[in-house]
């Protein structure tokens, strides 16, 4: 329903939760298609992920709690780079998300999130807030103008017209029903079948010549 109504920004609270490796990988795919296709922002959050799900995102946000801080916010491919700078380089054959997650969990034997957020705040932040700044300083469209220029946006109450979504709800009714040829079978079989043995019941009825059985169903 999110991703119908084309959105500039989607947000995914753990869509991989209770999934399989193999089943998270082909969601985050399908996330990214989506996004690629429809040109939107997608946020993920997402725990423990495989190293081929790893790859598939283009930047990588890693937070730590107690408090709450932000520990790296970069590129996918510049976070090993970063965490070596820090003195905590990646070893060989090893998940690289698995090695960001057990440095960043308080209280935990390989826990170094407060020198990581450190070493965050004093390499990555200042450009962040740089580019922050810079973005800020050009000139904005208002809320009037975007709403005005969009060949995308619905100037109505929702955001898509009415016509669009009826035919995507036809169109996957249509899907959803010629996948299983027996659930389409079925609702046509069933009262054929009914109304033939109803009828061949009171066949004759009112004829004198013409005895009815009774037929007892349990």
């Amino acid at each position: 329903r999110g991703v119908a109504a084309c959105p500039s920004l989607l947000f995914c609270d753990e869509p991989t939760s209770g999934l399989s490796a193999t089943d998270a990988e082909t969601c985050v795919k399908a996330l990214r298609i989506v996004t690629k296709r429809l040109g939107i922002t997608c946020l993920v959050v997402i725990h423990q992920p495989r190293y081929e799900v790893t790859n598939l995102f283009d930047t990588l946000v890693l937070l730590t709690s107690n408090p709450g801080r932000m520990a790296y916010f970069g590129s996918m491919g510049g976070a090993e780079m970063f965490w070596s700078k820090c003195g905590y380089p990646v070893h060989q054959h090893m998940n690289p998300t698995d090695h960001f997650l057990d440095l960043l969990t308080p209280n935990m034997p390989q826990d170094q999130s407060s020198l990581l957020v450190t070493s965050f705040n004093e390499q990555l932040k200042p450009q962040l807030e740089n580019q922050i700044d810079a973005v800020l300083q050009e000139p904005a469209k208002s809320v009037a103008e975007m709403l005005a220029e969009g060949d995308s946006h619905s100037s109505g109450p929702y955001a898509v017209p009415f016509r669009t979504q009826l035919a995507t709800l036809l169109r996957r009714k249509y899907l959803l029903a010629t996948r299983d040829f027996r659930a389409l079978g079925l609702p046509l079989i069933i009262p054929v079948i009914q109304g033939t043995i109803i009828g061949y019941m009171f066949i004759g009825v009112g004829q004198k010549d013409v005895m009815l059985k009774q037929i007892m169903f349990s």
